[in-house]
């Protein structure tokens, strides 16, 4: 068969569709990959081939502008809410629906590209990131079976309906109604790799998959495998802290990276090239690491702290490795708390670690505790063989035939 995927950003949406991409591919069918501009060096990089769709400039801009600018700055959500909506505070409410009406102007920028792709390509399935509202438009055009992937949130964020529900949004509806399409349409099945510990609830059908970690090609450096003289502590802040609040989203590092080196642990700081430019002066002995790929690091490490990215979480996860996620935006915390529940990791506000006169002490207290407490150890192995339990790509692509062959 052939199978399109597609997605709207790299790295965070495009990694995790890569092992399913060459799950599908190593299984003997024909794989292309649509994503916007932005997206295509990385698909490239992971050996697939790719097609630019759409355009994507001031996606940073949209994501840090209005409304939205809220969402990287919160205070703590009601536990679960994805399961509970109601709990939500009407501007919690509207904060989701600027979420999604964000997601349908990129979809926007896509979709008349996408489509024409389709038409020409006549692909028999598509492979969407949940959030690329644009393959969910594409599919429904043309007649063929949509899966959207998860990329790792506990439970379905459907941030194109009001509330979380089952409403979609005006601006969701107008992208289907613009192809004569009298109403949206749902994907035949959510591809899901959260841990079925950690995850939440949904009335969308789901197939539950292994997360295989990919974080891009790279080199293990030739210390990564030499024995650690004392404990190996990753630090590492993602992407999407830097490019929207530049050097001050990265201040919270600094303290980490204090806190580390303070209990005689060995820090290593895992940033991409734009960060290293950014970060604050840091600790003698810390090693930084400029764009290594996290599955390459974590195998070699005794504990990660992180700002709650699913792909970071889900990777150390799948090593076994114990967490501190310091999360300052609703999924990233929503993540946080259902990892902590697990027993594999620990979390701490962001405003505590970023403000809070008490703060070196509690990083240093919680990573203590990381390091130091087998239970957190075991928990994390547990978590790790769950995932390793959950069925791989390759054995899900004769799913994915079947959804294709209806």
């Amino acid at each position: 068969m052939r199978v399109l995927f597609t997605t709207w950003s790299s790295p965070s949406h495009l990694y995790p569709l890569v092992p399913m991409a060459w799950a599908c591919r190593a299984a003997g069918h024909e794989v292309r990959f649509a994503g916007m501009p932005s997206a295509v060096p990385g698909i490239v990089g992971a050996g697939l081939t790719a097609t630019a769709v759409g355009s994507d400039e001031e996606l940073t801009g949209m994501s840090a502008s209005g409304k939205l600018a809220a969402w990287h700055k919160q205070e703590q959500w009601p536990a679960d809410w994805p399961e509970h909506p109601d709990r939500l505070s009407p501007a919690q409410v509207e904060l989701l629906a600027a979420l999604g009406r964000k997601q349908c102007v990129i979809a926007e920028r896509m979709v008349d590209d996408l489509v024409a792709v389709v038409e020409r390509w006549r692909p028999d399935l598509i492979v969407s990131d949940v959030s690329t509202f644009a393959g969910a438009v594409a599919g429904a055009v043309a007649g063929i079976p949509v899966v959207a992937q998860l990329w790792g949130s506990p439970g379905v964020l459907r941030y194109e309906n009001r509330a979380l529900g089952e409403e979609p949004l005006p601006e969701y509806a107008a992208l289907f109604a613009r192809f004569g399409l009298d109403a949206p349409v749902d994907p035949a099945a959510l591809l899901d790799p959260c841990p079925p510990s950690m995850n939440l609830g949904s009335a969308l059908p789901r197939l539950p998959m292994r997360f295989v970690p990919y974080n891009s090609a790279g080199e293990v450096p030739s210390w990564a495998d030499d024995p650690a003289v004392r404990p190996r502590v990753c630090v590492t802040w993602g992407v999407t802290a830097a490019k929207v609040l530049g050097a001050a989203g990265l201040e919270p590092l600094r303290r980490i990276v204090t806190a580390v080196a303070g209990l005689g642990a060995e820090p290593v700081v895992a940033v991409t090239a734009a960060q290293r430019e950014l970060l604050p002066a840091l600790p003698d002995g810390t090693r930084v690491v400029e764009s290594m790929p996290l599955q390459l690091l974590l195998p070699h490490c005794d504990a990660i702290v992180h700002q709650g990215g699913a792909g970071t979480a889900l990777t150390a996860a799948a090593y076994g490795v114990p967490q501190l996620v310091v999360p300052q935006r609703p999924a990233p915390m929503l993540l946080a708390d259902r990892l902590a529940a697990t027993g594999a990791g620990r979390t701490l506000p962001h405003h505590v670690v970023a403000g809070d006169e008490h703060a070196d002490k509690l990083v240093a207290d919680a990573l203590d505790a990381l390091l130091t407490d087998p239970a957190h150890r075991d928990a994390a192995v547990r978590l790790a063989e769950e995932n390793a339990a959950q069925p791989s790509p390759a054995e899900l692509v004769p799913a994915l035939a079947a959804l294709a062959a209806r």
